[in-house]
């Protein structure tokens, strides 16, 4: 589960996260270079945009064979075809 969670390959959900994370890093160091709060609106939105995107990339990943909260498949199943 973590794996897939962190994993920025799979899924742009991933490298938006990624970005949002270096970008809050990058403004937090500006800041602390230039002597401001090392906290401010940008690094909290960023920080926000990239717990969001994590929390889509976990919950709305795109599986081969998707099933309910009762492991039913979501599709219909077309039987066997039994040849004699």
């Amino acid at each position: 589960m973590i794996p897939r969670f962190l994993s920025p390959v799979t899924n742009p959900a991933g490298l938006l996260a990624a970005a949002g994370a270096v970008l809050a890093a990058a403004v937090m160091i500006s800041n602390a270079v230039n002597h401001h709060g090392v906290i401010d609106t940008t690094v909290i939105v960023a920080a926000v945009g990239a717990v969001g995107a994590l929390f889509t990339r976990q919950v709305v990943t795109p599986v081969k064979d998707p099933k309910d909260g009762n492991g039913n498949p979501l599709g219909p199943v077309a039987p066997p075809v039994v040849k004699p």
